[in-house]
């Protein structure tokens, strides 16, 4: 007889236990947002097609924002808050002559805090976008075509920010 038996561990990395943080509940602030961009195969760092860096970084920061709101959990001013610490690794990756775009190559690090104190953490290695199931053929075509380019990495961010706000939403007991 054969047994398998699969152990599910949590994302998350409480540092303080009981964690104070609440599933779906507690409110945040973006305190950091960091995003170190790197250009794969093919990238010319002298082209001016492509978003900058210190773009890149308040896409990601204005996107994760907007859904930390839309999730309810992004804290107001009045609000008692528990600061978040975001550090993306954004690998910009190009088709062949490097004017169009492949799916970027992405891992991110969070951190939450309340003052100086670190409350949780949670990472997600090497991963890339994917879209829902018809959107992702449009967009593998549209790759394919070579047509993917600086006004659709964006998206790509975009898609990016709400994993990351998922996984936020989710983190407490």
């Amino acid at each position: 007889m054969l047994l398998i038996s699969a152990c599910a561990s949590s994302p998350y990395t409480y540092h303080v236990e009981p964690t104070p943080l609440k599933k779906q509940e507690t409110k945040y602030s973006l305190a950091e947002v960091n995003v170190n961009l790197s250009l794969g195969h093919g990238g010319d760092a002298s082209s001016e097609q492509f978003a900058t860096q210190a773009e890149v970084q308040e896409m990601f920061r204005k996107t994760l924002e907007s859904d930390l709101k839309d999730e309810g959990i992004l804290a107001s001013e009045s609000e008692g808050r528990v600061d978040l610490i975001i550090d993306i690794d954004y690998v910009r990756t190009f088709n062949h002559g490097g004017e169009s775009l492949n799916k970027p190559q992405v891992s991110h690090n969070v951190t939450i805090l309340s003052g100086s104190e670190k409350l949780a953490s949670f990472s997600q290695g090497q991963y890339t976008t994917k879209y829902g199931y018809l959107e992702d053929i449009a967009v593998n075509m549209e790759i394919t075509a070579f047509s993917w380019d600086e006004e659709d990495e964006p998206k790509d961010i975009g898609l990016v920010s709400k994993l990351i706000v998922k996984d936020i939403t989710n983190v407490g007991k």
